[in-house]
């Protein structure tokens, strides 16, 4: 039994070394929010409808867009300074926040 044992752990540690959704991403996947200074880039794994917002402090929508692209870029340019929120929502009903602070 003791020949097993090697092939055992390469066994265990590629299969828990895969991604939990591998194969199954067919949504758009979680979503990344990256902030420079006059924009906001949202960035999902593969290309899905989705709906974009940036809310203020008080729940006001300032900017709100629908996309269907991996990478969309957003100018917050025009906002004026503070915290505002990124809301993000795909046609599977997935939502996902995200805190921008424009300057």
């Amino acid at each position: 039994m003791n020949h097993l044992n090697p092939f055992i752990a390469v066994l265990l540690a590629l299969i828990f070394s895969l991604p939990a959704n591998a194969g199954t991403d067919t949504d758009g996947g979680p979503r990344t929010v990256i902030q420079a200074k006059t924009e906001i880039v949202v960035e999902q794994p593969t290309p899905t409808n989705l709906n974009t917002k940036i809310v203020d402090s008080v729940g006001n929508a300032v900017i709100e867009l629908d996309t269907e692209e991996a990478c969309t870029v957003i100018s917050v340019a025009g906002l004026r300074a503070g915290i505002y929120t990124v809301e993000t929502i795909d046609d599977h009903g997935n939502y996902q926040g995200f805190e921008i602070r424009v300057q």
